[in-house]
This record gives C-alpha cells, sequence and structure tokens, in this order.
C-alpha cells in the first residue's frame, strides 16, 4: 500500500497495523508519517508566494522520506507485524479470537432461547448439561440439575457454593433464575449477570 500510495498512505498502513497488533509504537509512527504528508501538502500550497522557491526546495524531503522511508520501514517490521497479529487475532485452537467469542454469545443466547421457550424440549437436547455426554449444552449450565463439577464452570461459583446449591435444590427445591439463586444463597449482587448470561434455570 506504501508503494502504490507513493507514501500518501503510509501513515494509514501503519495505524492500521497499530490497531491490528494492537502496539502503541505503530500509532506513533502513524501519527509521524501523517505529519510528514501534511508538512508536503502545506509547502506545495505555498508554492505560488514568495516563498516558492524554499518550498520546492523543502518539498520533496517530507514526501521522500514518507514513501521511501515508509517503504524500508514497512520491510522492517512486517515479520514481526505478522507475528503480533496472529498472536492477538488466535486463540489456542487457531480460532479468530472475536469471531468464537461472537460464536459462544450466539449459541448461549440460542439456548437460553429455547430454554424459555420449549423446556421440555431443551431437557431432551441437554441444554445447559455439560456433564452428560452427548447432549448439546449450548454453552450454558442448568443451575437446577448439572452437576457440582459443571456448576463450578460457572463465574463465581465455587465448590463450597455448588455443595450449597446440590442442598438447596434437596432441601428446598429448584431456582427459578439468577436473581433467586443469588438471593437464596446471599451471592454477591454482581454476580447476577454472569450468571444470567452462562446459566439455564430447568
Amino acid at each position: 500500500m506504501a508503494v502504490v500510495g507513493c507514501g500518501f498512505f503510509t501513515w494509514a498502513v501503519f495505524l492500521n497495523l497499530g490497531r491490528n497488533a494492537q502496539r502503541r509504537a505503530w500509532f506513533v509512527w502513524s501519527a509521524v508519517y501523517a505529519a510528514l504528508m501534511v508538512a508536503f501538502c502545506v509547502l506545495e500550497a505555498v508554492s505560488g508566494s514568495s516563498l516558492t522557491d524554499l518550498a520546492a526546495d523543502l518539498a520533496p524531503i517530507p514526501f521522500a522520506v514518507a514513501w521511501f522511508g515508509g517503504i524500508v520501514h514497512l520491510s522492517v517490521v512486517s515479520k514481526d507485524a505478522t507475528r503480533r497479529i496472529q498472536q492477538v487475532r488466535r486463540g489456542p485452537d487457531g480460532t479468530p479470537v472475536l469471531i468464537a467469542a461472537r460464536e459462544r454469545i450466539k449459541k448461549r443466547k440460542k439456548g437460553r432461547r429455547l430454554a424459555a421457550k420449549d423446556p421440555v424440549l431443551a431437557r431432551e437436547v441437554g441444554v445447559g448439561r455439560p456433564d452428560l455426554p452427548g447432549t448439546q449444552d449450548f454453552g450454558l449450565v442448568d443451575v437446577n440439575h448439572a452437576s457440582p463439577e459443571a456448576l463450578c464452570t460457572l463465574p463465581g461459583i465455587t465448590p463450597q457454593i455448588a455443595e450449597r446449591i446440590e442442598e438447596t435444590r434437596q432441601s428446598i427445591g429448584l431456582f427459578t433464575s439468577a436473581e433467586d439463586l443469588c438471593a437464596t444463597l446471599d451471592l454477591p449482587p454482581n454476580l447476577t449477570d454472569e450468571l444470567r448470561e452462562h446459566a439455564v434455570f430447568l
């Protein structure tokens, strides 16, 4: 891009690299190359004034630095940029992190919708039951039926809390919601939203 743009877009390339690789130094370089092009444009703009000769002499300098310097600079950082971008974008299984996160959120939403609309079918397919083989848990945990080990995968649920959940299910009855769970067991209120996202109550 820096070659094709003759230096005009070197700043944009470094801006994109900085954003994708999450490296602050490349944002700084983007600003430097942008400033060089601004300087070039200003010098070109005053070419019709009394400073014509001086502007004509100085204008090629920022232009050349942004163009040729940018090409050399990009060739130097290209391998590091590729490595950093891959680290940022990819999780342990090689799946782009943002895509995988969106898919997990979408999957949990679909499971919660099924649990609310047709709880019988949800139980049949295994929504919220990662502890059972061959089920479709949708990335959720059924607080009312899942094993203590599965409960411990929920945010903020320790083995001790999981044991209390199991005791309450047997002695009092099933929970109706994340709010009911937190109120009954006197759990921190800030857990409510996280549990609402990751748990179902069938």
